[in-house]
């Protein structure tokens, strides 16, 4: 469990695997397990965090202006949404005695900057940065489920999906290059996350399965770890 929070659960995996609904389904069945709010930019409470990643994030940010392709806006947001989004949820009450599941979580965000595959991301700052948010972040978060699924089911997904995505309706081999890199890129964060101990990683195939399925297979394995490990309870 981190300091000043109850349990943190991210909810990781490929485009397509069904984060978004298994985060839905599970709050939706029980109201006392909390989804994490996001850092929003435009938002005047939330500006005490943007200014506060500043110095830390600096030295990336100018390379961001030198190297091209530059780091844009939505970029800029993942950095400070990983540096900064523990000590946003930790000043939440509402975040301090429950189960937290982050959608889209710094695990994910932290691949989503490397596989870009930008110059800044391959910069020694940037490698340094990265390094540390994965160790600081093992130890704050208590599991994570990833989420998988064949190529083709994965790839068709992506394309009937109603909301916008980079690799929709590209070619097979575009589709699967980009599948294939960030499997190898949460494979990576995985082995790190292994040297560091901790979090529990959850492994599900949502291939054959129905999403309520998956999502009380995850509450039951979630459940099964938090009595083992001692921490709160569902």
């Amino acid at each position: 469990m981190s300091q000043g929070l109850g349990r943190l659960v991210e909810i990781a995996g490929v485009a397509g695997a069904g984060k978004s609904t298994l985060v839905r389904l599970i709050s939706q069945a029980d109201p006392s397990i909390k989804v994490a709010d996001f850092i929003h930019a435009r938002n005047p409470e939330h500006l005490v965090y943007e200014l506060h990643s500043a110095p830390r994030l600096l030295p990336i940010l100018i390379r961001g202006l030198v190297l091209r392709p530059r780091l844009n806006w939505p970029d800029v947001k993942l950095l400070v949404y990983v540096t900064e989004w523990s000590r946003f949820l930790t000043r939440k009450y509402e975040y301090r005695h429950a189960l937290t599941l982050l959608d889209q979580g710094p695990m994910y965000a932290l691949v989503r900057l490397m596989a870009k595959g930008s110059r800044v991301s391959a910069s020694p700052v940037f490698e340094r940065w990265w390094n540390q948010m994965i160790a600081d972040w093992s130890r704050r978060l208590d599991a994570i489920v990833w989420l998988d699924a064949a190529d083709d089911v994965l790839w068709e997904r992506i394309n009937d999906r109603a909301q916008p995505h980079a690799a929709k309706n590209g070619s097979a081999v575009d589709g699967q290059h980009f599948i294939t890199r960030y499997r190898e890129l949460f494979d990576e964060v995985f082995r790190r996350i292994e040297a560091e101990g901790k979090p529990t990683v959850i492994r599900i195939d949502t291939s054959k399965k129905g999403s309520g399925e998956v999502a009380g297979e995850v509450r039951r394995l979630l459940d099964t770890d938090s009595r083992a490990s001692g921490s709160i309870p569902w």
